[in-house]
Parts: C-alpha cells; sequence; structure tokens
C-alpha cells in the first residue's frame, strides 16, 4: 500500500507526498489509524516491562544501587527507543513501510536531523548564557554527566526518533484524515504529547504544560514545512539532550552540569510566566528559523546555493 508519490503541479514528474498528507493521499479512514493507535498502546506495556528488565538487569550488573532513579530514567529511554520496533510493526502490518512516517518513498536523512539539531543548539544557546549570567543556571557533577553522555546521545536520539514517528508521523497522518487541514490535526496531537509528557496535576505545572504544548505545536508547524519528520527529530533531540545534560532536574535521575540541589515545585497558572515563557521560546523559533531554514541549512539547501 505505499504509492506515496504525486504529480507535480508544473507536469515535471513526480515528488514524495509530505509526511502528514499520507494517509488523505492514500484514502484512507480514520478508523485505520484508529485501529494503529490501539495496538500501539497495547503492545507499549510488554516492551515497557521488557526494557524495564533489561535496563535494571544491566545497571545492577555495573554496581548500581537497586531503586536508583537514574534506573527509571533510563527505562523509560529505552521503552520508548523499543517503540519504533513496534511501530514497524503495526505499519507493516497496514501495508506500509515505517519510512511512511517519516519521508515518505524517501530514505532517512541522518545528514538533515544532525544538521536541525546542530541549528537548535546554537538556537537555544542564548538562553544557556542568559541563565547562567543570572544565576539561575551553575556547574553541577559535570563529569558524571559526560561520563554518561554516549549512552544518552544515542538514547536520546533513539527516543526522540520514536515519539516524533508516533505523533508527527502516525497519529498526524490520521488526524489530517479527519479534520482535513494540518493546524487542526496538530492540536490533539499536541494535546497527546502533553499527556505522554506531563505526569503532574491538572491544576499544577502551567509553566511546564505550556511549555510542552509549544514545543509540540513548533514541531508540527516545521514537518508541515519540511514535507518530512528528520527536522523535528533533530530539535526534539536537540532539546532533549540539553534538558537531560545542562539543565536536568533532581526529579530526572540522571546527573547533569546544571548544578541544581533540590526539586521545583509546580506552580499554578501564572499570566506573566506563561507569557515570558512564549517570548523565549518564540525567539528560539525565530534564530533557528533564521539559521537553519532562511539559509537552507538544515534541508540542504544551502549546497546548492553555495554551487
Amino acid at each position: 500500500m505505499e504509492g506515496t508519490m504525486r504529480q507535480r503541479g508544473d507536469s515535471l514528474g513526480w515528488v514524495p507526498v509530505p509526511v502528514h498528507q499520507v494517509g488523505v493521499h492514500l484514502g484512507l479512514p480514520f478508523r485505520h489509524y484508529l485501529v494503529g493507535m490501539v495496538a500501539l498502546g497495547l503492545l507499549v506495556f510488554p516492551v515497557a516491562w521488557a526494557a524495564g528488565g533489561l535496563s535494571e538487569t544491566i545497571s545492577l550488573s555495573l554496581g548500581w544501587a537497586e531503586g536508583d532513579p537514574a534506573i527509571r530514567r533510563i527505562t523509560n529511554l529505552l521503552a520508548l527507543a523499543a517503540i519504533i520496533l513496534v511501530l514497524g510493526l503495526v505499519v507493516n502490518l497496514q501495508g506500509r513501510s515505517l519510512m511512511s512516517v517519516v519521508a515518505p518513498e524517501q530514505h532517512l536523512d541522518l545528514g538533515m536531523m544532525a544538521r536541525s539539531a546542530v541549528t537548535y543548539g546554537l538556537a537555544f544557546t542564548p538562553v544557556i548564557v542568559m541563565a547562567v549570567m543570572s544565576g539561575q543556571l551553575g556547574l553541577g557533577d559535570w563529569r558524571a554527566a559526560l561520563a554518561l553522555l554516549p549512552m544518552m546521545l544515542v538514547l536520546v536520539a533513539l527516543q526522540a526518533t520514536a515519539e516524533e514517528m508516533v505523533c508527527r508521523g502516525y497519529m498526524a497522518q490520521g488526524f489530517q484524515v479527519l479534520f482535513r487541514h494540518a493546524a487542526l490535526a496538530a492540536l490533539p496531537v499536541a494535546l497527546i504529547f502533553l499527556s505522554l509528557h506531563d505526569t503532574g496535576a491538572w491544576d499544577q505545572g502551567w509553566d511546564r504544560k505550556a511549555n510542552i504544548l509549544m514545543i509540540s505545536l513548533a514541531l508540527s508547524w516545521l514537518t508541515t514545512r519540511a514535507g518530512r519528520l528528520e527536522p523535528a527529530m533533530g530539535v526534539h533531540f536537540a532539546h532533549n539532550l540539553i534538558v537531560f545534560t545542562l539543565a536536568a532536574r533532581p526529579d530526572h535521575g540522571l546527573p547533569s552540569v546544571s548544578g541544581f540541589a533540590e526539586e521545583f515545585p509546580d506552580r499554578p497558572f501564572n499570566a506573566n510566566t506563561f507569557l515570558a515563557q512564549s517570548l523565549v521560546y518564540g525567539a528560539v523559533c525565530a534564530n533557528y528559523w533564521f539559521i537553519g531554514l532562511r539559509t537552507g541549512f538544515v534541508e540542504g539547501l544551502w549546497r546548492e546555493r553555495a554551487e
């Protein structure tokens, strides 16, 4: 059930269908995706159980204390990474390849993903600098953080890839079929993305909830613009790597260079805080657009312009 190519409007050949339009192009009903989402939800539990057993066995063999919060965090990352296999099984049973939720009729472009990650890192750098200068970010257990960095690079890359395949790939295709509009389809995806990442009460932690919603909507826009998933994968990977290694709070369970020594309590909604966060993320998005999209760097168009 591939056939995810369409003729160009200028009749000069065929081009791949944008990833979020695959379901519409193939004429798939929403129930096709709904069945797949239910199957994903059911298969996640045995996969998470197996990942938990594997990570705990390896961690204990390395001398980590039983119940160490780092084991929980690594288990979560490993379970999320394994979702790639589960999603691959689901779409294969539905008659498609895994690339149909990433970049239809194309190969995985790791270079595009890497350029997107680098661009986001550069775009986010001013935020890190301001946090350091204001004293909000200090120096913590950097040696332990760097020792875990090779493992974190692999796990975070797989975790970000899996979440993007499921949310901005598979689910976005389904809701695009349902609503026939990318902006409308991004809204339920953002709510599902929030439910997967936020474990606080509905009336608390609105700063974190706002962050997650803004990130999800921005990634949906980026996917729609690019027509493929690798740019969003790169941003997601870079953002999570920054959180885990530069600004992780104690509840993350992994050492970071942030220097945070205590938990941050969830706070009720505050309009000033929400506005400030919106401005910060708006600035990061503007930096990303200017550095990576306007120049064509993320999509690789800068090479053509240089020639």
